[in-house]
């Protein structure tokens, strides 16, 4: 995949965290708490892939610089 496409899936993909966070609180201010709450779940699975996603990127970016510069 290339660079361009990349940082578009990543854009979309903050984009779509902050929505489901602030959608999330509206919802349970409005008094939609079971929408809310799978909202707000949306949100911590995405978050966690996101986080898990960027913790291996970065061991493998890390892993491959102790290799290579040896």
């Amino acid at each position: 995949m290339d660079n361009i496409k990349k940082e578009k899936i990543k854009t979309w993909l903050i984009v779509a965290l902050i929505l489901s966070l602030v959608g999330s609180f509206v919802l349970f201010f409005i008094g939609y708490y079971t929408i809310g709450f799978v909202v707000g779940g949306m949100f911590m699975v995405l978050a966690t892939i996101l986080g898990q996603w960027s913790f291996h990127k970065n061991a493998d970016y890390v892993h491959r610089n102790i290799y290579n510069n040896k």
